[in-house]
């Protein structure tokens, strides 16, 4: 019936001419080949984007299979590969934001396959989150002959509008309608969010703003596959949700996935969320000529017309590096030809002071960059002169988005040097880290701090460069060669492989934060006894107040009021004394943010903490059980240091993936 090849984007097949209609049983069979060398049948080649580090081949079908069925009279899907069908596009325009109205735009692509001529009508209707309608018009009427696609449009006003932004991702129900007659023949429900966009330069006024406010993007990179241990990329869609939680649970408003285009239930879930996207097409770390050009291209087309209503894609990445001048201009081009109100910017990547760089700087809507911030950065001389593509004259033409700093590693499990069973991190043979838990929190804090007093709102022009700031992988991941470390993975998520928070977590969280806010590094939980080596170490506590005051068992161990890299208050020499570690955030002597931690005792229970779907539990033969497992003392306080061996026994049929 079909052939999908390019293993990105969404793909249609239409199975009318196959299908066996009424009481006789239908089977539909799949061939999979999911070798990372497939080439393409009608032309040997492979597909730049299929490798293990960017795209791995986890096997099987692990997105959604949907079956549609339509009249004969319908609006197509935005699935141009396999069915060449552009679907509704919905964008809007005249925007009013103090007055909270706008002018929506529906464009549907219709199809009359009913084997006659007929005149068909298009309506729309926007309904909000409570169900009531919100707006309603009618638009324009095509006559259309068998076998035509036609688009047909339809405008109206949207009044007491909420617009979308992170803060408040409002998404409204768009439905629209096509009637033959007067009859109702075709009803599509689109679900997408309005806003108002803007890409500027310049230092001090530049960056990205929504609905007429300045937005500092801040937060994370992370595979495109967005796989967790023992289930890669086939799991329920809550558990896309739970980690969309944990992105904005860390306050961050951001996320550049790579280097494919991400699965709809993650851009669907960033719409619901707040999270603002990079969305590429399909790459790797090169640009590329002929027919493998020309697929990254179609990809690209593809995954616009697929994604172009999901209000928090604002950028189209056109490459992970640099791309030539005649391929920016390509992709520009198709930005323009398929999204050209959707108020989205094209861009790539572009890593160093190189000719293509240079010449595609009037060309590119935005300018990503990878470890941008750099005392050679710092130094650059004159509006042209350029480091790891930052230049002034990119400054002041459009946002510099940096998509994937810090590219440090450090795994949950070594907190710090004092702590058992490890008492630091020791290098394995293959290992390229050298952190623990602790002082990768630390180097994630100086980086942070690099970019944030560069970025782009700061007045002063030598320190105005930066419009986003993304630390690479949220989560842990099989990823970039890692996999023959001491983890099996790469180890540079905020969270592990399975969502577990590492001490860089709430790191970030205290540091995207605009509320008061405090963290103290580690536990408080050392070894303790006569046989105990006494613990004595510097305690670091990350904050955003202006002042952090320590207590070591209600007794003050001093104030300190510089934090080093805008964050991170030390405490030196402080003598571990089982009990209570606090600290207290204080701004203009006011306290505003505390926290406590407490000397847990001798494992003494086991607590299980299922975590599973709003719906619960489903046997469904898709849904997963996450359960939490924790070592408590008798108190129920956790015990942070136990590394002793779990067993597990379960009755009935299930399937066990042990994820530690």
């Amino acid at each position: 019936i079909g052939l999908y090849e390019n293993g990105v984007t969404a793909y249609g097949l239409d199975i009318s001419g196959a299908v066996h209609f009424g009481n006789e049983e239908n089977v539909l069979a799949v061939k999979l080949d999911n070798r990372t060398d497939y080439a393409e049948r009608s032309t040997g080649t492979t597909f730049q984007w299929n490798a293990n580090d960017f795209n791995p081949d986890h096997g099987g079908i692990n997105r959604h299979v949907w079956l549609h069925v339509t009249g004969k009279i319908y609006q197509t899907l935005p699935l141009y590969y396999g069915l060449e069908t552009t679907g509704v596009y919905v964008h809007a325009a005249n925007f009013n934001i103090a007055g909270k109205s706008a002018a929506v735009t529906v464009e549907s692509e219709v199809r009359n396959a009913s084997g006659d001529r007929a005149t068909v009508e298009l309506s729309a209707v926007i309904v909000d989150s409570g169900g009531q309608v919100r707006a309603k018009f009618d638009g324009n009427s095509v006559d259309m002959v068998d076998g035509e696609k036609s688009i047909l449009t339809a405008t109206g006003a949207l009044k007491g509008a909420r617009f979308w932004s992170p803060e408040d991702p409002y998404l409204y129900d768009v439905y629209t309608i096509l009637t033959v007659d007067g009859k109702t023949v075709d009803v599509n429900k689109l679900v997408t969010g309005f806003r108002k966009t803007e890409f500027k330069g310049g230092a001090g006024t530049g960056g990205v703003y929504l609905n007429d406010k300045f937005v500092y993007l801040k937060g994370f990179a992370q595979r495109a596959s967005n796989e967790w241990a023992g289930l890669g990329q086939a799991y329920p869609d809550w558990m896309h949700d739970f980690n969309a939680q944990l992105i904005r649970d860390s306050h961050a408003n951001y996320i550049r996935w790579m280097h494919i285009s991400p699965q709809r239930v993650d851009a669907d879930t960033a719409d619901r969320y707040g999270i603002i996207q990079i969305c590429p097409g399909g790459d790797k770390e090169a640009d590329t000529q002929g027919r493998r050009w020309e697929q990254r291209l179609e990809v690209m087309r593809d995954s616009i017309i697929y994604f172009r209503n999901s209000p928090s894609i604002l950028f189209w990445e056109a490459g992970n590096t640099v791309v030539t001048v005649e391929h920016m201009q390509q992709m520009v081009a198709l930005r323009k030809q398929w999204d050209p109100d959707g108020g989205r910017a094209m861009g790539a990547r572009g890593n160093d002071n190189v000719a293509a760089n240079t010449a595609t700087t009037p060309i590119a809507e935005f300018f990503g960059i990878m470890i941008g911030q750099d005392p050679r950065t710092d130094a650059l001389d004159g509006p042209a002169a350029m480091f790891r593509g930052y230049s002034a004259e990119r400054r002041d033409r459009a946002p510099l988005i940096e998509t994937e700093d810090f590219r440090e590693e450090g795994a949950r499990r070594f907190w710090d040097d004092f702590s058992p069973p490890y008492f630091g991190f020791t290098k394995g043979p293959n290992d390229t880290w050298q952190f623990t838990s602790e002082s990768l929190a630390l180097a994630a804090a100086k980086r942070y701090w690099a970019y944030w007093e560069n970025r782009i709102s700061n007045t002063d022009p030598a320190h105005s460069k930066w419009s986003a700031y993304a630390s690479i992988y949220f989560s842990d991941s099989d990823a970039d060669g890692r996999q023959d470390s001491s983890e099996v993975c790469r180890v540079s998520g905020k969270v592990d492989a399975v969502r577990l928070p590492k001490e860089i977590y709430f790191t970030h969280r205290v540091m995207q934060n605009e509320q008061p806010d405090i963290h103290i590094l580690g536990h408080w939980s050392y070894p303790a006894g006569p046989d105990a080596k006494k613990a004595v170490k510097t305690i670091y506590v990350i904050s955003n107040t202006q002042s952090v005051e320590l207590f070591v068992n209600g007794k003050s161990h001093g104030v300190n009021a510089q934090p080093a890299n805008g964050y991170v208050f030390a405490f030196p020499d402080v003598e571990f004394a089982p009990g209570s570690l606090k600290a207290v955030g204080r701004n203009d002597g006011k306290s505003v943010a505390q926290e406590e931690l407490a000397t847990a005792g001798p494992p003494a229970q086991i607590k299980l903490t299922p975590m599973v779907g709003p719906r619960g539990f489903e046997a469904d033969g898709q849904d997963v059980a996450l359960i939490d497992v924790e070592v408590l003392d008798a108190k129920g306080q956790r015990c942070p240091t136990d590394d002793a061996r779990i067993d597990f026994a379960f009755t009935g049929p299930a399937v066990w993936r042990w994820l530690q």
